[in-house]
């Protein structure tokens, strides 16, 4: 059984390791928001994996 938590949380996850990259090489605004989106990411995949359906 799919949970779209865990879809949301890893795409979430992927895009702010992008952005992470993207920032520590040159601008500092992705770096922060890639920041808060794996940190939201995280917390979705980690929200699902505690609360099974």
């Amino acid at each position: 059984m799919s949970d779209i938590r865990m879809v949301i949380g890893g795409l979430f996850l992927l895009y702010g390791v992008i952005l992470i990259v993207v920032g520590a090489l040159g601008e500092a605004v992705n770096l922060w928001t890639g920041l808060a989106m794996a940190v939201f990411g995280a917390v979705f995949v980690v929200w699902a994996r505690v609360r099974r359906i």
